[in-house]
């Protein structure tokens, strides 16, 4: 069994590579909210290749009981964009500057 730090990380590796994936769709012109789960590129292109990498973190994930529904993945990344939003040079930090 998994524990609570390998099912973290390996959450953070799934939704690093959605976020990946989803900026490429922004990046392409699409609407990643909407077409993020069609899957459906070209075999050359480059959002077939992240869509992929996005469905094997997805599995590594589901391995070890750590699954997330579409709709759970999508509201996640609206949170990811928003927080990114509100700091955009970063997080703040309790540190000297």
């Amino acid at each position: 069994m998994a524990t609570e730090k390998e099912r973290g990380r390996l959450g953070d590796i799934l939704m690093r590579e959605f976020a990946e994936y989803a900026a490429q769709l922004t990046a392409e012109g699409y609407d990643w909210a909407a077409v993020w789960a069609t899957g459906a590129w070209p075999a050359e292109s480059r959002l077939r290749w992240l869509h992929g990498r996005f469905l094997l973190a997805q599995e590594c994930a589901a391995m070890i009981g750590h699954r997330f529904s579409d709709d759970e993945i999508t509201q996640f990344h609206r949170e990811h964009l928003a927080h990114g939003a509100l700091f955009p040079d970063g997080p703040p930090s309790m540190g000297s500057p």
